[in-house]
């Protein structure tokens, strides 16, 4: 079928996929989506109750364990030896359960599907970013739960998910020779979908063109997209039409210098979300603020040092998940490989679930590592005030070698490049040598993503 899609003139291509949208839209809007949408709205309004938080933590932490030890096979070997759900609660939780690894989790993924199947299946692919690619296990029910949580957020600021958006993400839907338009159209989703793998010098007129004649109310993009069309636009002085109400970023870690570059440009608010396809966790910025929520109904989420104890307000951690939502294949105190920044702030746990979250930091791999073993990560603010520098990739050869793959940006490249190495050295000490390669382009993983940080170590 793809094969046959690519042949397509732009018209068919965008009725093929607004067909697609027609069944997109029933698998993630109809069935159990309305209700339990309805029943969302009402658990996050109240939200500022901590005791209703909690009992609804302790009772969905007991049913999901009860659960899995009856019809998931990894559990019901793993959990023989742990007192009965009734007798955990959140308090004793944590010390009770093993945490789940990654490793364990793909190595095993079988046996993490449940025994007792009553609805129809769905399989969701991650996108393997890390070379490893993961397939997840959901009840159709599970998605449109799933799907009632990101509309939620879209509607704590100010949109829908039919309003008429423009989406840049991993999907390839243009062949790479393709020409202008780089857009096709779901009229089913009302959605321009944006090609994410043709922005260039020479195709960004046409990407401004075509956004501006659709006028979105929203942008939901990964940030490297999205931050791509900026640095393009304006480095051949385009403008962007009318401001759309804000844009939407997710699946990758979005930096402080993308965002203030994405507001500047389009004259509106970015708003971020955590998610992933194992569905065990989502921190998203609500209402229209700077801080992350850690949804409290759809998963308990904890943020663990190195010696595996809850951090403090205002320290960094591990996210260690338990989803709520996906019973046939339920992840209990999974360490997804991310790590944030609790927010140093009154509020910022209700028990061991940590609530507000100040910044998402990224991957654990997704740092440098000194000649002295430190490891830092979250280094965009050594971009702040940078010019020059359209996109940076900081690939990690060996402990004291470091190559910078930039993506030059007018005519002050060289010093903006310069002035990077000298803040990169504040933050890494000067025993790294610093190697700086112009590239075009920066490196996409298969899904489309770029990564800030490569670690070849």
């Amino acid at each position: 079928m793809d094969r046959i899609y690519q042949i397509m003139p732009p018209f068919l291509q965008n009725l093929a996929l607004s067909l697609y949208g027609v069944r997109l839209r029933a698998n993630r809007y109809g069935g159990a989506y309305s209700g339990y949408k309805k029943e969302l709205d009402g658990y996050m309004d109240g939200m500022g109750d901590a005791d209703r938080v909690k009992e609804f933590q302790c009772s969905s932490i007991r049913q999901i364990m009860g659960y899995a030890r009856k019809n998931v096979p990894y559990y019901a070997e793993q959990y023989r030896e742990l007192p009965s759900e009734s007798k955990i609660s959140l308090e004793s939780f944590s010390s009770i359960v093993p945490v789940l690894d990654k490793a364990t989790l793909k190595s095993r993924s079988s046996e993490f599907v449940s025994r007792a199947r009553n609805e129809r299946v769905v399989v969701i692919n991650t996108s393997g970013s890390t070379g490893s690619p993961l397939s997840i296990a959901c009840t159709k029910s599970s998605l449109q739960k799933n799907y009632a949580h990101f509309e939620y957020f879209l509607n704590s600021n100010g949109i829908t998910s039919f309003d008429r958006s423009a989406t840049f993400a991993g999907r390839k839907i243009l062949n790479p020779n393709s020409g202008a338009p780089f857009c096709r159209k779901n009229f089913a989703m009302n959605t321009l979908l944006c090609s994410s793998y043709h922005l260039s010098e020479k195709n960004i007129v046409s990407y401004i063109n075509e956004l501006n004649a659709w006028a979105p109310l929203y942008i939901d993009s990964y940030p490297s997209a999205v931050y791509d069309l900026v640095c393009l636009a304006k480095a051949n002085g385009l403008a962007f039409g009318k401001s759309p109400k804000c844009i939407v970023t997710s699946s990758e870690t979005l930096f402080s210098y993308q965002r203030r570059e994405i507001e500047d440009f389009f004259g509106c608010k970015v708003y971020d979300q955590y998610g992933q396809a194992e569905m065990a966790g989502t921190l998203a910025q609500y209402n229209s603020e700077s801080l992350y929520t850690a949804n409290p109904f759809y998963g308990l989420v904890e943020v663990l040092d190195d010696e595996g104890e809850q951090v403090k307000p205002g320290e960094s951690g591990a996210l260690v998940l338990t989803g709520f939502i996906n019973s046939y294949m339920p992840l209990i105190r999974y360490k997804i490989g991310d790590n944030v920044t609790v927010a140093n702030s009154e509020g910022a746990f209700i028990g061991n679930h940590a609530l507000k979250i100040s910044e998402i930091i990224g991957r654990e791999d997704d740092v440098v590592v000194t000649p002295e073993g430190k490891k830092v990560g979250r280094l965009d603010p050594a971009f702040k005030g940078v010019v020059g520098i359209g996109g940076c990739q900081i690939v990690q050869h060996a402990l004291d070698r470091i190559e910078l793959r930039v993506v030059p940006q007018g005519e002050a490249t060289d010093n903006g490049v310069a002035e990077l190495i000298r803040n990169l050295k504040e933050r890494l000490g000067e025993s790294i040598a610093f190697q700086v390669t112009k590239v075009q382009e920066l490196e996409k993983t298969k899904s489309g993503k770029v990564k800030g940080v490569i670690s070849k170590l």
